[in-house]
């Protein structure tokens, strides 16, 4: 579970992704208005990379059961 501190600047990263600026743009946008964020500013292209990998990850269907396959038995 991410902090009150980590949702805030992750809303706000995706918030100004959203709006179509580049990593470096939010990076500077951060430190200016005070939010801790790294010193470099690929910290922002990570974050974003790993929000987008979580959001996929979470929004998976949920298959019940298992179906459609065949076992074949093989002598050796």
């Amino acid at each position: 579970p991410l902090t009150k501190k980590q949702t805030k600047l992750h809303t706000e990263i995706m918030r100004l992704h959203k709006k179509g600026w580049g990593y470096t743009k939010i990076h500077r946008y951060l430190v200016k208005n005070g939010f801790e964020i790294g010193k470099s500013r690929t910290t922002v292209d990570s974050i974003i990379k790993k929000i987008k990998k979580r959001e996929e990850f979470l929004s998976q269907p949920i298959i019940d059961g298992i179906g459609g396959f065949r076992v074949e038995m093989m002598e050796v």
